[in-house]
């Protein structure tokens, strides 16, 4: 398996790069993924997320894998994800990066249990950083119309993340087992056999259950048995109601 804090480090220069190439308007530009968001915002997001997590300071009570049907945790995301915008939107571009920059080597050596003294991040967060800046750095390369990240390490690490959260809510509603199949491969999750299939390229799936795609747009995927009990169940933070196209 890749390395953790490669696949994050790696992801970053990606994503501060893209950004820098694209000029300095590309901080104020939209980001559909994320429709609250600009690009600016979105890079404040994953440096609070650093800088919390580099601090020591993330909720070990935040239960990620029951956000799909708690409201609680639903709440406590979003108030910790708005709040890291929040406390940065003053800041400029320059000031945000700098702030993300001089926390990275603590942040990784903290995802490689560096930090002599320090409690360790909560289990399973170092793919959760990972999984973020992927995903957002892919938010913001279709916002700016360049091309997602598709085939890097991180991407695996999300996708493997997002897919052990759908596992987890098949098992607890107990579902019937589900097939992904991507890339002449596939990763059959939940309990038992599996009673549907879902193909597509991985990255396209990564998309699907990052919560970056709608109902419509799951059901025109490839299917084979009866994808009616998954389709709302795939999207890590429920249901999207817009259609979003990416190239």
């Amino acid at each position: 398996m890749a390395r953790l804090d490669i696949a994050y480090a790696t992801t970053k220069t990606w994503l501060m790069s893209l950004i820098q190439d694209a000029g300095e308007d590309a901080w104020d530009t939209p980001v559909p993924a994320t429709p609250q968001w600009t690009v600016r915002e979105v890079v404040a997001h994953v440096t609070g997320l650093a800088s919390t997590a580099a601090g020591g300071a993330i909720p070990t009570d935040l239960n990620l894998l029951e956000q799909f049907r708690d409201d609680e945790v639903i709440a406590a995301r979003n108030a910790l994800a708005d709040g890291q915008v929040a406390r940065r939107r003053a800041h400029s571009p320059v000031d945000i990066v700098a702030e993300w920059n001089a926390v990275e080597s603590i942040l990784l050596d903290r995802m490689r249990g560096d930090v002599p003294g320090a409690d360790p991040l909560p289990i399973g967060f170092d793919a959760v950083l990972v999984t973020d800046i992927c995903v957002h750095g892919d938010d913001v390369a279709s916002a700016l119309g360049r091309t997602p990240n598709r085939t890097s390490a991180a991407s695996g690490i999300a996708f493997a993340t997002y897919a052990f959260g759908v596992d987890y809510r098949l098992r607890v509603l107990g579902l019937p087992a589900l097939t992904f199949r991507y890339g002449g491969k596939q990763r059959t999750i939940g309990d038992g056999p599996p009673h549907a299939s879902v193909s597509a390229d991985r990255w396209e799936l990564l998309r699907v259950v990052a919560g970056r795609r709608s109902r419509p747009q799951i059901e025109a995927l490839e299917w084979t048995g009866d994808s009616e009990p998954y389709v709302g169940l795939l999207p890590a933070y429920g249901e999207r109601l817009d259609d979003l196209v990416e190239a």
